[in-house]
């Protein structure tokens, strides 16, 4: 039977399920624990996977410390901003690659930045930050009105602090990569965005409307 569900199933996902299967079998958990652990598993396993790639492919370009730093300014926004998700692994690991690999490299040889460039355009960043954040998806909608608020407060000032650090940097090329990575993010959660690429905004409306 094992066997067989493996065959269905793709490597990450088949891997998922026998690590969780054992894990749940020893601590003789219920169906919903192996299933909670099956998709924690499995998402790990595919962001493992994404990482390799994108830092493999940083590394090979000799881009490894510009990716780490647009990488870094890019996650500190991320986890409260939320945003976007790519349709499916495949093309959220290419398009990570191209984004992580791609945009240091311009940094590294065409883009710099001045500290009057930083403040004007870090400024305007944060603003739409504040508007906007966080933004959720359709899978995955940011319940709760209390809950919105604090991501968007802490997005905001995260966001202020990442401004303030890329302004004391002297260097022009990591100034850029701080400054593309909050960039980026923006990106993942305007609605304009959104409206593009035919996704649902403020999905946690369908569910407030529900409870009205």
């Amino acid at each position: 039977m094992e066997a067989e569900e493996a065959v269905k199933m793709g490597f990450t996902e088949s891997l998922a399920c026998r690590m969780a299967r054992r894990l749940n079998k020893e601590r003789e958990g219920e169906y919903i624990d192996y299933l909670k652990m099956k998709l924690g598993f499995e998402m790990l396993l595919i962001n493992l996977n994404k990482l390799v790639l994108v830092y493999g492919a940083a590394i090979l370009f000799h881009l490894l410390w510009q990716t780490l730093i647009m990488h870094g300014a890019y996650f500190a926004i991320r986890k409260t901003a939320f945003g976007l998700h790519a349709s499916s692994s495949m093309i959220c690991s290419i398009s990570s690659t191209a984004m992580f690999v791609g945009i240091p490299y311009l940094c590294e040889q065409y883009i710099r930045f001045n500290n009057i460039q930083v403040g004007i355009i870090g400024l305007l960043a944060t603003l739409l930050l504040y508007r906007y954040a966080p933004a959720d998806t359709d899978k995955f909608p940011l319940l709760g009105k209390e809950r919105r608020e604090k991501l968007r407060k802490t997005t905001t000032k995260s966001s202020l602090l990442i401004v303030l650090i890329a302004l004391a940097i002297p260097s022009p090329t990591i100034k850029a990569l701080v400054l593309t990575g909050i960039l980026l993010q923006v990106l993942m959660i305007l609605p304009i965005t959104y409206k593009l690429l035919k996704r649902s905004y403020n999905n946690y409306e369908n569910y407030d409307a529900k409870n009205v």
